[in-house]
């Protein structure tokens, strides 16, 4: 099963819509061009790794702070990112995961994770986490990305 990255239905659509980024059990594909979506558990980030295998896609995964500038500030420029690949039809999934929950705690995740800066940047291939870095540096999320993934540099 191959991405579709240029063709999109009104029913996916509606669905992102509805969901605001946010993925529900009713998500049959992941596809890139819905561009950067947000998880909140574990169950829902290694059912994206599942279906990335079975596609063979590279996961890039932000994790952020609402309340973090540095954060906010490459938050656009991984959008452009996500944006960019999927024009290119490159098997990524590009997904993002607040550290902070809703009583300002840290997420159950980013805790198992043991999460302590942040934007940090995870890329997992075939299950596999292959790097991790903290950075607001675009350049070196786009250089993990092409060590990674299909992708030329002309993508970007």
């Amino acid at each position: 099963m191959k991405f579709r990255h240029t063709l999109q239905t009104e029913k996916t659509k509606g669905m992102a819509e509805d969901s605001q980024g946010e993925l529900s059990d009713e998500d049959d594909e992941l596809c890139p061009v819905e561009c950067v979506r947000e998880f909140r558990t574990d169950e829902e980030f290694f059912r994206i790794l599942e279906k990335a295998k079975e596609t063979d896609s590279l996961v890039v995964v932000d994790f952020y702070r609402t309340s973090c500038g540095s954060c906010k500030y490459i938050q656009q420029g991984f959008a452009k990112l996500c944006r960019g690949s999927g024009d290119q039809e490159a098997p990524i999934i590009f997904l993002k995961h607040n550290v902070i929950d809703e009583y300002d705690e840290p997420s159950e995740f980013a805790e198992k994770l043991r999460i302590k800066a942040v934007p940090l940047f995870h890329f997992y291939k075939d299950g596999v986490l292959l790097e991790a870095f903290p950075t607001r540096d675009k350049d070196r999320i786009v250089a993990a990305i092409l060590r990674y993934s299909s992708l030329t540099p002309q993508s970007f």
